[in-house]
């Protein structure tokens, strides 16, 4: 029998984790719409701004290359960190699955901590939807590919099986809001959420993140976002199992159709216009949802045959070997993310929430960016893992995981 043990560094797939530090890179330009309350800014405040439309621009182009995808790109990921695993140990599956799922639940423990400081938290979604995927490790891949498509359409199945229940009426969702702010909350006006990120004692900052917390996994449900996530997973876990991260994920014509379909189907939902969230559903919106969420899928599988194949050449090699170390940091650069934009955006820190363009934004996203690279290729060069990688694999083996290098 096998000795259950985290997977040493030097057996890490590195396209992988050039991958998981591309993710990282995406993720940090959708949170910061939120962060630096760009999003909760009215219109008419932002108009004030200098070059207004070129902000919008920069705001419409991170809204069709960046959201959701990057979150899908890290949800395939995760699913295929899964696979790996559960692979390595099969002999010893049930061993395995007892420690995976301590692994699952401490995991989720952080993302309950990540969450009560930052709502846009994916970490405890991630958690708890792994625990009902481990429930398909068995199912056969032709058979994985077809629980991935049923979940990832239900949404819509279930929106078109009440459309006839329904008037169309007009309801409160971000089509109404969008001459107003990028994002609103039905219960609060976007001047509240702005006074209280700007203004609010710590309390009342974490009374508001709460709020948001909540409206956020309520939004789930006319989003279908649950089975979303659970079919994007089963997605991963599928693709891990056929080999596509290896030769498959190379194909020409994958790239160009993924990048072909996904921008028009994204682009188009933009034209249409709609609302993830809104309820009761309408012909209309059904259909930009349906076209959002093939735009996310086909840019993920861009993205990752764009990478594949830029890995290939000399210099592409070269360039992104600097993701590799973000990559096997991936948990703590996320969650020290968070910790840095608290700190430059909110009112007990530099206070820039709602008060800097998205331009001035996204430049201090990219020195955020370029000050984790080089973090964390300094840190791994002393130490095996990432602090929060380093404390995850020792709580979920129990024991303190020797994290520094043996000295020669």
């Amino acid at each position: 029998m096998k000795t259950l043990t985290p997977i040493d560094p030097k057996q890490r797939i590195e396209i992988l984790d050039i991958l998981r530090g591309f993710a990282l890179l995406g993720i940090i330009f959708n949170n910061m719409l939120y962060f630096s309350g760009y999003a909760y800014v009215p219109f008419d405040k932002l108009k004030q701004i200098i070059n207004f439309r070129l902000n919008e621009d920069l705001y419409r182009f991170l809204d069709i290359i960046i959201t959701a995808k990057f979150y899908t790109l890290f949800s395939i990921l995760f699913a295929v960190g899964f696979y790996i695993q559960f692979s390595k140990y099969t002999e010893d599956s049930t061993d395995f699955l007892k420690i995976y799922r301590r692994r699952l639940f401490i995991l989720l423990m952080i993302g309950l901590m990540h969450s009560l400081i930052w709502s846009g938290d994916i970490l405890l979604t991630y958690s708890i939807i792994a625990f009902i995927m481990i429930l398909f490790r068995n199912v056969k891949p032709k058979n994985l590919i077809r629980w991935s498509i049923f979940f990832i359409l239900l949404p819509f199945f279930i929106d078109l099986a009440l459309l006839p229940f329904f008037q169309a009426t007009d309801t409160i969702s971000a089509e109404n809001t969008a001459h107003i702010v990028h994002v609103s909350y039905p219960d609060m006006t976007p001047e509240a959420v702005l006074k209280t990120f700007q203004n609010g004692k710590p309390g009342e900052v974490f009374i508001l993140n709460i709020h948001n917390l909540v409206w956020k996994y309520l939004s789930y449900i006319p989003s279908g976002g649950y089975f979303k996530f659970l079919g994007i997973f089963l997605l991963g876990y599928f693709l891990a199992s056929v080999g596509f991260f290896t030769e498959k994920s190379k194909s020409t014509l994958l790239l160009i159709i993924s990048l072909i379909i996904g921008l028009l189907a994204t682009i188009s939902a933009k034209i249409l216009g709609g609302s993830p969230y809104q309820f009761p559903p309408t012909l209309s919106n059904i259909l930009y949802k349906f076209l959002l969420s093939v735009g996310q899928i086909f840019m993920c599988f861009f993205y990752i045959t764009s990478i594949f194949k830029i890995v290939q050449t000399p210099i592409g090699k070269r360039a992104f070997k600097y993701l590799i170390p973000m990559g096997r940091m991936a948990l703590s650069n996320y969650l020290f993310q968070t910790v840095i934009m608290i700190v430059i955006f909110y009112n007990f820190g530099f206070n820039l929430f709602g008060k800097i363009s998205l331009i001035t934004t996204t430049g201090i996203a990219i020195l955020i960016l370029i000050s984790q690279i080089i973090f964390s290729s300094i840190w791994l060069r002393h130490f095996k893992f990432g602090p929060f990688e380093w404390l995850w694999r020792s709580f979920t083996y129990k024991k303190r995981i020797k994290i520094r290098y043996d000295k020669i």
